[in-house]
């Protein structure tokens, strides 16, 4: 079964509320049907302006975009740096910090133990670190932008 959020909606003809698990006893007379679309405006006639939705509504025709978790983010960009960040579509971001943590690796392997502890391991848990931050941070904006709250 689909989870809806609590409130009220139509059910076996009837409008019963829904508590998140379970319908209740409560119930209401059925919504009122809607009223008759106006007439189009004749040449000449002004057309109310109508306030454009709040910020984080959905505008009216716009597709709905599904939550972005930032756990699962942050778990990503974990075990692969970047991953995360391109999961939430900064891919620009999430491939700098591959990039930067790939490179960093480049440098210990190939310049061996001489530039480990200066320039090497550093670079790696910074781009590591960094990463992991962006990422959940990426995902909670997302949340932000779209009116889902975290």
């Amino acid at each position: 079964m689909t989870e809806h959020k609590p409130g009220w909606y139509e059910h076996q003809g009837e409008r019963r509320y829904w508590d998140g698990t379970q319908w209740t006893h409560s119930a209401s007379a059925p919504a009122p049907s809607p009223a008759a679309a106006p007439p189009p405006p004749t040449t000449g006639q002004v057309v109310p302006y109508a306030p454009p939705p709040a910020y984080g509504a959905p505008h009216p025709g716009a597709v709905p975009v599904a939550r972005k978790e930032p756990a699962i983010a942050l778990v990503v960009s974990f075990l692969i740096p970047g991953v995360g960040s391109m999961m939430n579509g900064d891919v620009g971001p999430g491939i700098g910090f591959l990039g930067l943590w790939l490179f960093g690796l480049v440098l210990v392997i190939c310049l061996g133990w001489i530039l480990v502890g200066f320039i090497g391991v550093p670079l790696m848990l910074v781009a590591w670190g960094w990463g992991m931050y962006h990422a959940y941070q990426g995902a909670v904006d997302f949340n932000r932008r779209n009116g889902y709250a975290n």
